[in-house]
């Protein structure tokens, strides 16, 4: 197997990815981007793939430790030798498990910061035609939504924050079952591709037990000109904002 190192053009951090596996895409840099973590503090990245999110943490917020769970034990291990190749094994661990045993393995209410980059395509939604290293990080065959979002609150301490990206067709579907476990949504982001074009995608962030109060953003990626937006750019930071 034939692997690439790519830059993640921030604080020197680089990247191992298999070319033929699930590589990551520009929704979890967007979603890094968007993620606040005060010091002291535990981040979980649920579903964490080779590991991208969790190391953009590192870089990105002032947190002292962030775990990231995946369940396939080839992805695990190839997000651990990216810790490795970073020198973040001090910040960084990387668990082989699945996302719905998280309160067993790190105890209830136990973390601040919860974040998930989910598999976008509910287990109904049609053929599965990709790898099944693909299949799996983009199709809910092991976790769905709903017990993605339970996971986040039984771990998630009093005010703790939990952060998602996901595809806009889903936006109603994820705002209830956030609710429904007192993950009460604090800020919503739509992002359109264009302005011409309808928002295909939304970050959110909960707050655990939180009042119910939501503000609304929008984030445009491209001009008509195909030039990256003033906003894109800042919200991308320093990875591929340049």
């Amino acid at each position: 197997m034939e692997f690439r190192i790519d830059d993640l053009q921030c604080n020197g951090l680089k990247i191992k990815q298999n070319p033929n596996g699930y590589c990551f895409t520009s929704d979890a840099v967007l979603l890094a981007n968007s993620i606040r973590c005060g010091a002291g503090d535990t981040a979980v990245d649920f579903g964490c793939g080779n590991g991208v999110i969790s190391l953009l943490l590192s870089a990105k917020t002032h947190c002292s430790r962030i775990i990231g769970l995946e369940i396939q034990k080839e992805v695990a291990i190839l997000a651990q030798e990216n810790v490795r190749l970073n020198g973040l094994e001090d910040k960084i661990d990387i668990l082989n498990c699945d996302i719905k045993d998280a309160a067993k393995l790190l105890g209830k209410e136990s973390v601040e910061v919860v974040v998930c980059n989910p598999p976008y395509f509910a287990q109904s939604s049609g053929e599965k035609r990709e790898c099944e290293e693909i299949a799996l990080s983009r199709h809910e065959s092991t976790c769905d939504l709903k017990q993605i979002v339970t996971g986040a609150s039984e771990i998630l301490k009093y005010g703790g924050q939990f952060y998602m990206i996901h595809k806009t067709q889903r936006m109603a579907e994820a705002i209830a079952f956030c609710s429904q476990v007192s993950l009460i949504p604090k800020n919503l982001t739509l992002i359109y591709p264009k302005i011409s074009k309808k928002a295909d995608t939304f970050i959110l962030r909960c707050k655990k037990c939180g009042k119910h109060s939501l503000d609304i953003d929008k984030l445009v990626i491209y001009d008509e000109e195909g030039n990256m937006t003033r906003e894109a750019r800042a919200m991308y930071g320093e990875t591929f904002g340049k």
